[in-house]
């Protein structure tokens, strides 16, 4: 089994296209790797593509099941805290420890005031060295201080504009 030498902390933000995919391209990098990876998604709720795609890879996407935003939000938080403080998944403690770490659409939990910048800060106290953080979403350059990386996406052109609604197998 692969595991990384140095893990670190990386952003995707901003108000363009391609944040979870571009986590997603990181996920299935590592996966091909035999890292172990986990994506834990804040927010979605919905059943995507993505998700039967990323199962034939062996990349688990957890989403919460709990009855309320607020809820599902702590439900995910306590997942990430298990898979950074147990080196293990948050489904199963007789995982191998979890190298790649992807937190989707924490910003939008952020915003909702669900998770806070104390919460990140706790989160990144508990990665291990080796582990890599990925979080995603809008609004998160106000972490930017946390990480080791930040990427934002900017719309310069977007279809959407022009009326074309969001396309199956492209943007869901």
């Amino acid at each position: 089994m692969t595991h990384l030498d140095t893990g670190k902390v990386q952003v995707y933000t901003g108000d363009g296209k391609g944040k979870t995919t571009a986590a997603m391209g990181l996920a299935f990098r590592a996966t091909g790797y035999g890292l172990n990876v986990l994506m834990l998604q804040f927010v979605k709720k919905l059943h995507c593509s993505e998700h039967d795609a990323a199962a034939r890879f062996g990349l688990p996407i957890i989403q919460a099941t709990r009855a309320t935003p607020a809820d599902c939000a702590r439900q995910i938080m306590e997942m990430a805290r298990i898979a950074l403080s147990d080196g293990g998944s948050a489904e199963d403690e007789q995982a191998s420890p979890v190298d790649v770490l992807i937190l989707d659409e924490v910003g939008e939990a952020m915003r909702r005031g669900f998770i806070t910048r104390e919460d990140i800060e706790r989160l990144i106290a508990l990665k291990p060295q080796t582990t890599e953080l990925v979080l995603t979403g809008r609004g998160l350059t106000p972490l930017a201080d946390l990480a080791d990386l930040v990427t934002e996406m900017r719309p310069v052109k977007h279809y959407f504009d022009e009326g074309l609604l969001a396309r199956k197998g492209i943007e869901y």
